[in-house]
């Protein structure tokens, strides 16, 4: 009796519980993409602050080379539709995503142009995070241009 249940019960498992993994991982793709927009938005605004909360940096690269770099940047995020094309998501587990996407950059008088590039997520804190180095990869920056403006971080 036991060999004759036992291969049903597999078959029903395997049914019902594959598709709940999927729309699981399907989720998780989702939430990172989302959470990836938000990185780029906070850059578009140039809310500095907020963005390097929203990046992993390694030890002795901190908010000053951070804020050093980003006011010479060449290229912003684009506005709207632009900012995020053909976006393809590969789930590692719940807290690691790879991201491959077209991502719209505006260039000072010359308009937008396109990076077509791979970007690794991680959620941290249930945040999703993005390596300080693609940012600053991205934003192209050039200490030979003026500064968009000179940030002076607040003190508490």
């Amino acid at each position: 009796m036991v060999r004759r249940v036992l291969p049903y019960a597999l078959l029903l498992l395997f049914l019902f519980a594959g598709p709940a993994a999927a729309n699981s991982g399907s989720n998780v793709a989702t939430e990172a993409q989302q959470g990836f927009k938000e990185i780029l938005d906070l850059w578009r605004v140039e809310d500095y602050e907020r963005l390097f909360t929203r990046l992993e940096h390694p030890p002795g690269k901190g908010w000053t080379y951070f804020a050093q770099r980003i006011v010479y940047a060449s290229r912003i995020p684009a506005c709207c539709w632009e900012m995020l094309q053909e976006v393809k998501s590969t789930v590692f587990d719940a807290d690691n995503v790879m991201i491959n996407a077209r991502v719209g950059l505006e260039v000072e008088g010359v308009g937008t142009r396109f990076v077509v590039r791979d970007f690794r997520l991680h959620r941290s804190g249930g945040v999703w995070m993005l390596p300080l180095q693609d940012v600053l990869d991205l934003a192209d920056y050039n200490f030979q241009r003026i500064p968009r403006k000179v940030y002076e971080r607040q003190l508490e």
